[in-house]
This record gives C-alpha cells, sequence and structure tokens, in this order.
C-alpha cells in the first residue's frame, strides 16, 4: 500500500533513471532535475538526455488523476495521460508538427513526497497512423549532496 502523496516544500535535487519500452524493444537514460509541488500537483523538470532531442527540456507534472508530459526547445510536444482515456496532443520538430493521440491504459504511482516510481502505459496514434504501446516508467530519487 502506497502512502499517499503530500506536497513539497522546495525545489529538491534529483536523479531520474527514465525507461521506455515499445515493440519489444527497451531504452534507458539517466537525468538530473528538480522536483517541486505546487498546488497540489508535483512538478519534475529535466534536460532530456535522449541526443535524438537535442536541446530539449522536459516538465513532467501529475496529480491523482493525469500525468502531463511538456518539452520545449528543439521538440516541442504536449501530451496528457489520462487512464482509461483518449487524448490529443502534438509533438514538434524543426520539420514540422505531427498530431498525437494517445488511449491511456494505466498510471502506476508508487510515490512518497512525490519520490519513488511513476509509470504509464498507452497505445499511441501519430499522424492518423498507429505507432505502437508504449510504457514509460520514470524512477526518481532525491540526490544526495556531499
Amino acid at each position: 500500500m502506497t502512502k499517499p502523496e503530500t506536497p513539497v516544500s522546495r525545489k529538491r535535487r534529483v536523479r531520474v533513471r527514465i525507461e521506455s519500452r515499445q515493440s519489444g524493444q527497451k531504452q534507458s537514460w539517466l537525468a538530473r532535475g528538480e522536483l517541486y509541488a505546487v498546488n497540489g500537483m508535483f512538478y519534475l523538470r529535466y534536460d532530456e538526455p535522449d541526443t535524438d532531442m537535442g536541446r530539449t527540456t522536459a516538465t513532467v507534472k501529475w496529480d491523482e488523476s493525469h500525468i502531463k508530459v511538456i518539452r520545449h526547445g528543439d521538440v516541442r510536444s504536449d501530451l496528457t495521460f489520462r487512464s482509461g482515456t483518449r487524448t490529443v496532443g502534438s509533438y514538434e520538430l524543426p520539420q514540422g508538427r505531427m498530431e498525437l493521440e494517445v488511449m491511456t491504459h494505466g498510471i502506476d504511482r508508487k510515490l512518497t513526497d512525490g519520490l519513488g516510481m511513476l509509470s504509464w502505459s498507452y497505445d499511441m496514434v501519430a499522424g492518423g497512423a498507429p505507432a505502437g504501446r508504449m510504457r514509460l516508467a520514470l524512477t526518481i530519487e532525491e540526490e544526495l549532496t556531499e
């Protein structure tokens, strides 16, 4: 049983392990970022470690009802994930913008005070064509200072 999340009162430096699965392929990256809470919503901000995204900052925000992933920089995107719900977002590269549709199957939160694991799975449709089932998992740990 997971304890309910409580808001953090200050920005904390964190390490983030990002794991992505699609079509049997697994990728993982490590990033450093900041975690904070505002009005009952948690915010995780980090520079995208995937070199394919160039210079891009990701902000993941969540509460008990949904997860939103916003990217700014060389890649711009805005996607919302709500369990059992189909949502529409966008993905923009220098070459152009594409509409994305996601059907979120489930969101799993194993978090205490914003730290722990946040994962979700979804089917994606990109530009009207099925792009497959995805699963993302973020492991968020406080960065220890020496």
